[in-house]
């Protein structure tokens, strides 16, 4: 098992995640060794489909990830790591869906980052990692593309960012997708935190469930976390911006589902609310997500007769 080299880079922030963290390679035609196949079970509408994660340790009888950092992993139909190939990929369509997992973050503080996200790989070139990737950030090293964050964060903070592409971003002439992110979503320290004076206690175990809501034709995201019975509901759009990333992005079609572990200094654009903004220290303490499952959501209620 290979796992591609980092390369030191000039950017800042959120930038910095696909240089800080690294995706796993397998052999010369992507094959991989007997326990190197990251086999994840996700429940869809009450059945068990079979998946994989390469590279990914997988726990509870294929049900649970453990993370670590810097590695990144891509959601797959067959246990490969070749990301050349679109087909190999497994890209959920989401509209309509509700995808909901069991996250314990428990000592992962400031200046990490555990995350799960969308994008619209594989892109042609290979790219420096050799992996075909691309994101909303457009490094010239790598892929440029569509990327939708469902979600980032620590036992700080959690936080949720639309990159769309749309190429007319005022006072970024330059910009061809929106690096900082349009609508984004963030839970405050009185909702989010590690310990027990916020809503929800980050330190412990919560299901994290995100709802992708179709109002007649534009999308709304709907992001719950729940924990014993304390809630945290947060909801992103419809907006333009998100509209651009259901259509073109496109969540329609269906992204590649990424998801890994990484680490900053400079986190604090992340958890700075609660960490503060000096230099940060990332723990390096395992991550745990688990009970992945994708339901279709309930047809929403039709008005009655007036």
């Amino acid at each position: 098992l290979q796992v591609a080299g980092r390369r030191a880079g000039n950017s800042t922030g959120r930038a910095q995640r696909a240089r800080s963290s690294v995706p796993v390679l397998g052999g010369r035609n992507g094959e991989l060794g007997d326990h190197e196949a990251g086999e994840l079970l996700i429940n869809e509408d009450g059945n068990w489909s079979k998946y994989y994660l390469p590279g990914a340790t997988i726990e509870d009888n294929g049900t649970c990830v453990k993370f670590v950092p810097p590695f990144r992993y891509y959601l797959m139909k067959k246990p490969t790591t070749d990301y050349s190939k679109e087909e190999n990929f497994y890209k959920p369509i989401f509209p309509g869906k509700t995808f909901t997992v069991d996250m314990k973050l428990t000592n992962v503080g400031c200046g990490c980052n555990v995350n799960f996200y969308l994008v619209d790989m594989p892109v042609p070139e290979a790219g420096k990692d050799h992996d075909h990737y691309c994101d909303g950030q457009c490094f010239p090293d790598l892929g440029c593309c569509a990327e939708f964050d469902m979600n980032e964060g620590n036992n700080a903070v959690q936080q949720i960012t639309n990159h769309a592409c749309t190429n007319d971003y005022d006072g970024h002439p330059d910009w061809a997708c929106h690096k900082w992110g349009e609508p984004e979503v963030k839970m405050t320290p009185q909702e989010f935190a590690g310990g027990s004076g916020s809503l929800i206690d980050g330190d412990k175990p919560f299901t994290f469930s995100q709802e992708f809501r179709m109002i007649g034709e534009e999308l709304q995201v709907i992001t719950t976390i729940t924990q014993g019975e304390q809630k945290v509901v947060k909801t992103m759009g419809p907006s333009a911006q998100l509209q651009a990333m259901l259509k073109t992005g496109s969540l329609e079609k269906g992204m590649a589902f990424v998801t890994g572990y990484w680490t900053a200094p400079d986190m604090n654009w992340l958890d700075g609310a609660v960490c503060g903004g000096g230099a940060e220290s990332c723990s390096g303490a395992p991550a745990y997500i688990s009970n992945w499952r994708i339901t279709t959501n309930s047809p929403a209620p039709q008005p009655g007769p007036e």
